[in-house]
């Protein structure tokens, strides 16, 4: 059966088949018909020629023999016939032969051409069908692909409707199976339709876009797309992917806002934790005032003792609030693979180089991720604003097993630090900002149950942070309680 949409095959006749026939067997049938042939011209003694029957072997040959053999035994063939004439060698017998010759010449170049524009045909024909073969199995593929695919995939007319949409699409957009096509794009993602406008004016598109959507409901949502428009006969027309970003986007608010209440429970925790301690030094200061003589019945003495332990019970309030930071085991290799996606571009803006270290079969760590993650922002952005004049911008940090625990060494190539006197302090002077990001830095390290430290290092900054080895038999509750107790101490 012809394929749909393909020329039908040309009929296979007796000369296919013949062209079909083998080389080697093909000349020895042709040797055989011309012996045959020969063979009974010399027996036959009437004055009769049976020359005309060697123009059948002649042509059969010329299906399998080039065109300069085919003259040669063409001429061989004449003289042959001219042998066994009647007539031979009489005083006709070389015009006779000149005419045989031309004859056999040209019905064996003749038989030779059609047999070649036969099988030229035919290989034409078997090239065409094995590439519409390729083209449609490729084309149910790419369909297969679509229709397949969990994002949405469309394709846009010159003049806004959509041509192609696959099942995802519907789903997208709430519509049933089959009512897609043909609607225009701009009743759903307004913004295609305005690539397609643009398009027209001689500006092309191949980017990636966030923008709203309205589905066939009314409900609106975030789509991410990828597209591209491309110029047809029928005009401009653009092609799509399209997908929900509405729960990726409020997953992300969720983690900052999360990130963001954990950044700022430590630092409470850490203020208040401050703040007790001058509570106390207070205290100590109004004991010691109590024992003045007579002072015990001042109005202000009196207010200043319960001012001080008021603001000692708020402070201890909000520390127990504080402290509650969920503990669980990071595998530092993804940390820092993490921060390298996030950072790398401030790092190559400022011309910077970063080089990543782990060391091989490092254990996961006991802590919080998205915190961690904040420490090393805080500590290279520190370090690029130290280099910004510096010849040489290198960062280097490196996570390595120390016993039973696990440290990220954080070094850079600035000019380092002079005076490490209250680096960790909060509103310290000489710095740019409030001074809290290292405050907090360190806050966050130690709710996790480790430490940051300065080291002393020949160039540059080395910050260390310090973490436990998460143990396989510790639950995360009994960290959890581990941590908290560490913090209130």
């Amino acid at each position: 059966m012809p394929t749909t949409g393909m020329a039908p095959r040309p009929v296979r006749n007796w000369v296919d088949q013949i062209l079909d026939f083998p080389r080697p067997a093909g000349l020895s049938l042709t040797g055989l018909l011309i012996a045959i042939i020969a063979l009974l011209d010399a027996m036959v003694y009437a004055r009769i020629s049976l020359g005309m029957l060697y123009t059948v072997p002649l042509m059969f040959s010329s299906l399998f023999l080039s065109r300069l053999q085919v003259v040669s035994l063409a001429v061989a063939l004449a003289f042959l016939r001219e042998q066994f004439h009647p007539y031979s060698w009489d005083t006709d017998g070389v015009t006779r032969l000149a005419y045989v010759t031309v004859s056999h010449v040209a019905a064996a170049l003749f038989s030779g051409e059609l047999a070649r524009n036969r099988r030229l045909v035919l290989s034409h024909y078997d090239e065409i069908k094995r590439e519409i073969r390729l083209r449609q199995e490729a084309e149910q593929q790419l369909r297969t692909l679509i229709e397949s695919s969990p994002a949405a995939i469309v394709m846009l007319e010159p003049d806004g409707r959509v041509d192609l949409a696959n099942e995802a699409a519907h789903r997208l957009l709430g519509l049933e199976t089959g009512a897609l096509p043909g609607r225009r794009i701009g009743e759903y993602i307004p913004m295609m339709a305005e690539l397609l406008t643009e398009h027209a004016a001689g500006k092309p598109y191949r980017a990636a876009a966030h923008c709203r959507g309205r589905r066939a409901s009314g409900e609106s949502f975030l789509a991410c797309t990828w597209f591209s428009t491309f110029d047809t006969q029928r005009g401009a027309r653009l092609a799509a992917i399209i997908t929900d970003s509405s729960d990726d986007i409020r997953d992300l608010q969720e983690s900052s806002l999360q990130s963001l209440l954990r950044s700022t429970r430590v630092l409470v925790g850490s203020v208040s934790h401050e703040i007790r301690n001058m509570c106390a030094a207070i205290g100590v200061v109004h004991a010691n005032l109590g024992r003045i003589p007579g002072i015990g019945g001042n109005e202000d003495y009196q207010a200043l003792g319960m001012l001080a332990q008021g603001l000692t019970r708020v402070a201890t309030l909000e520390l127990q609030n504080s402290t509650d930071i969920e503990v669980d085991a990071v595998d530092i290799h993804e940390l820092l693979e993490e921060f390298s996606i996030v950072e790398s571009p401030a790092i190559e803006s400022t011309e910077a180089q970063l080089r990543l270290s782990v060391e091989p079969g490092l254990p996961s760590a006991l802590g919080d991720r998205h915190g961690l993650l904040q420490v090393l922002l805080n500590l290279t952005r520190n370090s690029l604003r130290a280099m910004e004049n510096s010849p040489l911008k290198q960062l280097e940090i490196s996570a390595m097993q120390d016993g039973d625990s696990i440290l990220i060494v954080h070094q850079d190539s600035g000019p380092g630090i002079s005076n490490v006197d209250g680096l960790f302090k909060p509103f310290r002077s000489g710095v740019d900002s409030a001074g809290l990001g290292l405050f907090v830095s360190r806050a966050i390290v130690r709710a996790c149950g480790g430490d940051l430290a300065h080291e002393p290092s020949p160039q540059g900054c080395r910050m260390v942070i310090r973490l436990r080895i998460q143990q396989e038999d510790s639950s995360s509750a009994r960290s959890q309680e581990n941590v908290s107790s560490e913090v209130r101490q």
